[in-house]
C-alpha cells in the first residue's frame, strides 16, 4: 500500500489531495473519523435530519442491518482485519 505524507499547518489543518477526495467521495462539509489507537482516518457515515425523518430510509437501514446479521450468523462474513488487508493490497494510495 502506498502512503501519503501530509503536512499539518500551524492551525492543525491538512489538505487531502484531490485524487484521494475523489476516491473516498469526500465532499466539503463531510466528517472524518480519526482513530488515535490505530492511527487511521476514515470517512464518517453521517445521516442528515431529513434522511433520519424519512420512513423509507429508516426501513432501508433496518433491512441492511437485518441482512448483515443474517450473513454473520450464516458465516458469510469476513473478519475486518482480513478485509482491510485485502483492500490495502488493491489500493492505489
Amino acid at each position: 500500500m502506498n502512503r501519503l505524507l501530509l503536512q499539518v499547518d500551524d492551525r492543525g489543518r491538512i489538505t487531502i489531495p484531490i485524487e484521494l477526495r475523489k476516491k473516498w467521495n469526500i465532499e466539503p462539509g463531510d466528517y472524518l473519523v480519526i482513530d488515535p489507537d490505530d492511527k487511521n482516518i476514515n470517512k464518517a457515515n453521517i445521516f442528515t435530519d431529513e434522511e433520519l425523518k424519512d420512513p423509507e430510509f429508516i426501513k432501508s437501514l433496518l433491512k441492511l442491518g437485518k441482512e448483515a446479521k443474517e450473513d454473520f450468523y450464516k458465516g458469510n462474513t469476513t473478519k475486518l482485519n482480513n478485509y482491510v488487508a485485502e483492500s490495502n493490497e488493491n489500493d492505489e494510495y
